[in-house]
């Protein structure tokens, strides 16, 4: 942020921030106050509305009532009944039609309904159809148990109307339904909503039945299950389908679970904190144009020496030391100017002197770095394989011995049973118990092999094609069988290695083995044999694999660590090879990609030079 910036904020900050916050408070208590008083005049609105639709829906059943109370259906016959239901029908005419019906459900007379007088009869049913489904919502079940039941309501032929049953005792139940129009709630609601208000009536599960039939906003309708269960009017702003907001007012309709909303847009509820609001907006405009033409006159000499320094220090920072603050004024300005120009000089000859150091000291703590990361890793892995081979050490001593006796006794045992087909099934289980036995006792010889590889070897010397072929012909049934394509490339010229060959051997097997369980497909085998220099041996064992993970290639040689599935072995195959190859004062070295196979080469000293390469 620039210097003229600052300036402009720092007085936007003391003269327009208190306008605008002392603006938005007068606004917020402004239409807080407003929604408190509007909201309770619309909810006083509701409460009466809804004690109104209670008046309403009380006259209408106990009209009903009276006018059926006089009915002798008893005594009469089913064309006569049909004759004296038309006198309610004709009586009330809020109501859409008349039926008689026994308390097995069946019509005990034909319906009362059709129109009443030429035109304007709104309520009266004049289609089958209509009885029908008005027949369908008759509650007689509840009406025969507790003597007068409402129904939900439901819409016919524009209106929304209810189906109304009355009980009427005699030697057999029976009741009078009557279906009852809504229409008079319509009147009511419409003779709330004036001036852009909405008033309607619903139901808890959001259908409008008067007033209003605009389908329901989620706001709208957790606004009338909230009322339905507060049992008091409830105010709050609701968002209508039609994404504007109003303030909407809702009370509960007593006994039939409806409500009523009276609403109106919030434009207009608070009309008169949005005049405040813009009140505020308008002085803030002319205040900020005050703002903008004090701060030009009180910048304008100060942002172009500003300027100028922080182009030079921006520079200085870059490394760019020529270039300086031309400032030519006398004041303080002119004087920090000339200061940071000496300054720049300075670090200028201090910088060089600095960047000469680091790159001495940096070349110096790389290489010591480097050899102290080298011995860290060779001590911790020498201590490492130490504890481990001394561990191995000790168990392979402490199950040599039982697992001697377990083989020796299984023979015994499988030598009893002898050839007999009786003992046949015996027999098998006895042979897969030493095959167990022998799996045992091969790991046991692999821990008493890696713990006696920590010591050198001396040996003799030998040419190593002749480890590299026995281990391939070791493996010749794998191989065909996989189908792998086995090459070899051994130079004229390799040199005699110096130690024991049956060690060499054996690690030329497990590398063999390995690259043929990574090749479960068949592929390609690639082995070969070369001089280092003249003073090395360099066996290279290549297959085209599943490949090592980067993540995993600093572990494998770690004992008990395997790519393999665990029936496939302990993970002590590269540890021992490991461990054969360093005591021949060599080393092992691995190069692998996820999908592209594994390398692994050998590094051995030649016998005569018998220098160490690890």
């Amino acid at each position: 942020m620039s210097f003229r910036s600052k300036i402009f904020l720092v007085l936007a900050l003391v003269g327009l921030a208190p306008l605008l916050v002392i603006g938005w408070l007068s606004f917020s208590l402004n239409r807080a106050e407003l929604e408190k008083q509007v909201g309770g005049s619309q909810a006083a609105l509701a409460q009466e509305a809804a004690r109104g639709a209670e008046r309403t829906l009380a006259r209408a059943i106990e009209s009903l009532r009276l006018s059926v109370a006089i009915l002798p259906v008893f005594e009469l016959e089913p064309a006569e009944r049909s004759a004296a239901l038309l006198i309610p029908y004709r009586q009330l005419d809020f109501v859409g039609a008349v039926a008689l019906v026994g308390a097995d459900g069946t019509l005990l007379a034909e319906p009362a309904f059709g129109p009443r007088k030429p035109q304007g009869d709104t309520a009266a049913l004049v289609t089958t159809k209509d009885v029908k489904r008005f027949l369908d919502h008759v509650p007689l079940r509840l009406a025969l148990e507790t003597g007068t039941a409402m129904s939900a309501p439901y819409s016919a032929s524009g209106t929304s109307r209810v189906a109304v049953a009355l009980r009427i005792d005699g030697e057999k139940p029976v009741a009078v339904a009557a279906e009852v129009s809504l229409s008079e709630l319509d009147h009511g609601m419409a003779g709330i909503a004036q001036d852009g208000q909405i008033a309607y009536a619903a139901t808890a599960d959001g259908m409008a039945i008067a007033g209003s039939r605009d389908v329901l906003s989620e706001d709208e309708l957790s606004l009338v299950r909230a009322t339905s269960t507060a049992q008091k009017p409830v105010s709050r702003m609701v968002t209508r389908r039609d994404g504007k907001e109003w303030l909407a007012s809702a009370f509960s309709v007593a006994g039939v679970g409806w409500t009523v909303v009276v609403a109106q847009p919030a434009e207009a509820a608070f009309r008169a904190a949005h005049r405040v609001r813009l009140y505020t907006l308008y002085w803030a405009a002319v205040t900020a144009a005050a703002i903008a033409a004090l701060g030009f006159v009180l910048s304008r000499g100060l942002s172009n020496p500003i300027r100028k320094l922080s182009q030079a220090a921006k520079a200085l920072t870059e490394g760019r030391y020529d270039t300086r603050a031309d400032v030519e004024s006398s004041d303080e300005v002119g004087q920090f100017a000339t200061a940071f120009n000496h300054m720049a000089l300075e670090v200028k000859k201090r910088d060089d002197e600095i960047r000469a150091w680091n790159a001495e000291l940096k070349q110096r703590v790389d290489e010591r770095t480097a050899e102290l990361k080298a011995a860290q890793d060779q001590i911790l892995r020498t201590r490492r394989l130490a504890a481990l081979g001394s561990l191995g050490a000790g168990v392979a001593h402490e199950l040599n011995n039982p697992l001697t006796a377990v083989t020796g006794l299984l023979a015994l045992l499988r030598k009893e049973l002898g050839g007999s087909s009786e003992h046949a099934a015996h027999a098998a289980i006895v042979q897969q118990v030493q095959e167990q036995a022998r799996k045992v006792a091969k790991i046991v010889s692999d821990l008493r092999q890696f713990a006696d590889q920590e010591r050198a070897v001396v040996g003799k010397k030998f040419s190593l094609t002749g480890p590299v072929a026995s281990a391939l012909e070791l493996y010749s049934q794998q191989i065909e069988q996989r189908q792998i394509r086995v090459s070899t490339d051994f130079s004229d010229r390799v040199p005699e290695a110096q130690g024991d060959p049956i060690q060499i051997q054996q690690v030329v097997a497990h590398l063999v083995q390995n690259a043929i369980q990574a090749m479960p497909s068949g592929s390609d085998l690639k082995i070969a044999l070369s001089a280092v220099a003249g003073d090395a041996i360099k066996l290279t064992v290549a297959d085209s694999g599943r490949g090592i993970p980067e993540e995993m290639r600093e572990r494998i040689f770690d004992p008990f660590f395997s790519l393999k599935d665990q029936a496939k072995g302990v993970g002590l195959g590269l540890s021992i090879s490991n461990s054969i190859v360093e005591a021949h004062h060599g080393r092992i070295l691995v190069d692998s990609a996820p999908g592209k196979g594994s390398i692994f080469t050998v590094l051995l000293p030649a016998a005569a030079a018998a220098a160490h390469l690890c």
